[in-house]
């Protein structure tokens, strides 16, 4: 938000008056960088308050009086705090484009996009204030102009680059690390850009390689510090450039080598494929670097009258090549079903291959179909096949960190995230089409861009996020559009994270990951620079993204995240978001609302849609299980006596059945307060026959599940809650949720809502909302389940009798009710 009060009192004479401090980023007519002191009496006289009105800076060093303008600016900040308080969340960026052209239309009043000017050129200004913008820049340490100090010249190698990538193809850019990015263009000159954070620091431009290959049309590369592999558009051959020395330290304080110091040799290594063909073959490499893949779209098996009739080896669109000892070999080749996507080594299992593949089904209806290859003996074979249906064609698509989550983007705009553990497909409509997507290193959010450059910002629950560049003014939007700050309409063709190849997802890891480059076709080139705040020391996490969600009172999007966690390992960070949304729950009034959501979130442990490993129960049953007795209390103090009791048979405690029986007495429920206390001296009696706890360590986790699974059966139509209640939102979330058994721990799970679905094409589901009538969860996009036998539904649930018999003790309650 950018604005935040803390209220304190104060003496000012012989009078009580309230000191407001605001924080804030910009606001209009009033300088920045300050805390605004605010003094007005509780009587709240007016003119008293503009008197008292002053801006100190944050060291409290200087202190300005403001005009009655600014005065009063500020008494409008001050009467809408709540307003500002009680904003959505939205992400802050600037814009840095690496550019000295003057057909971008960078206004003066644009402080959150800045380039690079020159002295000889300067720009023109609109309203006056570039002097000021200036000077803006020049204290934060923006460059305003570029130096042209040897040996770099940057000025004049940045002009270079730009010229290069107005008249010559960009096929591969790679980081190496967060300050060395490479580009290679299709005529064979390498760039190298160095860079300190978001500045542009160092452009080196090698032309070592221009004249030394077979084609001037390279299709695709790999750049390793030991070696590089070229493919080509129009030649059925593969070069291998091998380094005899290696590679200097990455660091960008040293100068970067060119590879005419590295003393190179080149081959080239004849492979299959179509014959006088232009094709874009793609490479892939392990991260052993021993194994890479070569693979290209298919092509129609329609034979021309004057070629040859092809072998199956010919046919073939993916390669699996092995690299040692400075050679490479062709070891195996097959013919995707489908064509494919995208292919890639597996980061965690670096002889697998993972492929998305476009298919249809027997409908004709399209299909996405996630791959595995597993590399055996030198040879490739598919050993599993996930098939997701989606609405339309799927035209990009992108794997997280972890690669548990594939993101497809589709032709109707709309974006699906396939989640392997829950096996569930979240399907969000976007409000561009999304030919670019890119997954955050942490996994906790994804940008997806349109080659007409926008950008829109969705969390792993496909809700969406606002952006907004920096600006004096609040104003976030859902997309952020960059075609408007150039003279000339320029495609958005690469979006990337900068971040090394194969960063791991670690919680306790403190990298910083926070820069989004972008290149536009034909220049210019540029970063996202993301502000995710001081409190987080500029890291983005999902629990970083919870934590902004319950301070912006967004509970239904926290809870759709903390759905999407996996326990089994981040059982720490799902802890730690349980426990902060359930806090701020129980600390609100009893709506249904919020009951559905306290519910939700505990469910996420007690019945998760897959099952939870024996040792993450025990790790956390103890914590988690403290939370569910909160509820129990929160549940019994609103007089939802009906539910409390079902949670209070679950937990199987003595002093819970007491707390309803007491409560009942006072209410004058009287048959209630029989029962409870019938249910206490039970558990009494049967503690003191047998002698040990009636339930044992996962027997209890056990029924708990059970309790969370039937509470939202019960009956509740007859409750009421004195209050009204607040306005449901708009967003839609369709759900069903799996229920799975699990052998070693006997745990009985089951889907409750809906007639199982087919094995592999499920549909789409009807639509339940979080709102006085309904208790569910809201969010912002459709759920597609796989199904996974053994499963019951909830008829066969109950005439198994699967549930716990104690929970007919409830019926007993009801019928001496009446």
């Amino acid at each position: 938000m950018g604005i935040y009060f803390r209220r304190s009192g104060a003496k000012e004479g012989k009078e009580d008056v309230e000191v407001v401090t605001i924080y804030y980023f910009f606001i209009p007519n009033i300088p920045s960088q300050g805390v605004i002191l605010i003094s007005s009496l509780f009587a709240f006289k007016l003119p008293v308050l503009l008197k008292t009105v002053k801006i100190a800076d944050f060291r409290g060093q200087q202190t300005a009086y403001l005009t009655t303008r600014q005065k009063i600016s500020v008494l409008q900040i001050y009467l809408d705090r709540d307003f500002f308080c009680h904003q959505m969340s939205f992400c802050l960026t600037e814009l840095r484009l690496w550019s000295l052209k003057n057909t971008l239309h960078i206004g003066d009043r644009d402080i959150g996009i800045y380039q690079y000017y020159d002295k000889k050129d300067p720009p023109v200004t609109e309203h006056g204030n570039l002097e000021e913008k200036q000077k803006l820049a020049e204290s934060r340490d923006y460059p305003w102009t570029l130096k042209n100090r040897r040996p770099e010249k940057l000025r004049d190698s940045l002009k270079e680059l730009e010229e290069l990538m107005q008249n010559s193809q960009c096929v591969l850019s790679k980081w190496k690390n967060k300050y060395v990015c490479q580009l290679l263009f299709g005529s064979g000159v390498l760039v190298s850009l160095g860079l300190s954070g978001p500045q542009l620091e160092k452009v080196v431009i090698d032309r070592s390689l221009v004249g030394k290959l077979i084609s001037d049309t390279i299709s695709d590369a790999l750049l390793t510090d030991s070696f590089i592999i070229l493919s080509f558009l129009a030649q059925n051959k593969l070069c291998l450039i091998q380094f005899t020395k290696k590679i200097g330290s990455p660091d960008v304080n040293k100068r970067l080598e060119k590879l005419s110091a590295l003393d190179y040799k080149i081959s080239y290594y004849e492979i299959p494929g179509p014959v006088n063909r232009t094709t874009e073959r793609h490479l892939a490499i392990n991260c052993v670097q021993d194994m890479v893949v070569c693979w290209w779209p298919l092509y129609s098996d329609d034979a021309w009258p004057w070629a040859p009739i092809s072998s199956e080896k010919d046919r073939a669109n993916l390669l699996l090549l092995g690299h040692a000892q400075g050679r490479l070999e062709v070891l195996s080749s097959i013919r995707t079903e489908w064509n494919p996507l995208d292919v890639h080594f597996g980061t965690k299992q670096p002889y697998q291959v993972l492929t998305v593949e476009g298919s249809i089904s027997g409908d004709k209806e399209p299909m996405a179909d996630s791959c595995v290859y597993e590399c055996v003996r030198n040879k490739i074979q598919c050993v599993s096949l996930t098939r997701i249906p989606l609405r339309s064609k799927a035209i990009s698509c992108c794997r997280n960190v972890t690669e548990d989550k594939l993101i497809l983007g589709c032709e109707d705009s709309s974006v699906i995230l396939y989640e392997a553990h829950r096996r569930v497909t979240l399907l969000v409509q976007a409000d561009l089409l999304p030919s670019l997507i890119s997954c955050h290193p942490s996994g906790a959010i994804l940008i997806v861009g349109s080659n007409q450059g926008e950008l829109q910002i969705f969390d792993m629950a496909l809700s969406p996020i606002n952006i907004q560049l920096l600006a004096e003014d609040r104003s976030p939007r859902a997309t952020l559009q960059f075609n408007k700050y150039f003279d000339v309409a320029s495609s958005l063709v690469q979006m990337q994270w900068i971040a090394p190849q194969g960063v791991s997802q670690k919680p306790e890891s403190e990298d910083i990951y926070d820069l989004l480059f972008l290149r536009f076709d034909r220049g210019p080139l540029g970063v996202l620079l993301f502000k995710f705040g001081i409190f987080t020391r500029g890291q983005l996490s999902l629990v970083d993204i919870i934590f902004q969600y319950i301070q912006c009172d967004e509970i239904c999007e926290a809870i759709n995240i903390l759905s999407s966690m996996n326990w089994n390992t981040l059982g720490h960070q799902c802890f730690i978001s349980m426990s902060a949304i359930v806090n701020h729950l129980l600390r609100q009034k009893l709506t249904p609302e919020r009951e559905a959501q306290l519910e939700a979130s505990l469910g996420t442990f007690y019945a998760p849609t897959r099952p939870l490993l024996d040792t993450t129960i025990l790790e956390y049953r103890d914590q988690i299980s403290k939370y569910a007795r909160r509820f129990f209390h929160h549940l019994l103090r609103y007089q939802r006596f009906e539910k409390a009791f079902l949670l209070a048979v679950d937990i199987g405690a003595r002093d819970l059945f007491m707390d309803i029986h007491y409560l009942a007495l006072d209410k004058g429920e009287l048959a209630l307060a029989e029962v409870a206390r019938k249910r206490a001296s039970d558990i009494d009696t049967e503690s003191i026959t047998s002698g040990v706890e009636l339930l044992g360590p996962l027997d209890r986790g056990d029924m708990l599940n059970e309790a969370f699974l039937g509470l939202s059966l019960a009956p509740e139509g007859e409750d009421t809650f004195p209050d009204n209640l607040p306005p449901s939102g708009s967003i839609h979330r369709h759900i069903i949720q799996q229920r799975t058994l699990n052998g070693s721990s006997n745990r009985q799970v089951t889907d409750r809502r809906s007639e199982l679905e087919k094995d592999t094409c499920p549909g789409f589901l009807m639509t339940k909302t979080c709102n006085a009538e309904d208790n569910s969860i809201q969010g912002n996009r459709s759920i597609q389940i796989i199904t996974e036998k053994p499963s019951y539904s909830f008829e066969e649930f109950a005439v198994n009798k699967i549930r716990k018999p104690d929970h007919f003790q409830l019926v007993s309650y009801k019928t001496a009710l009446g």
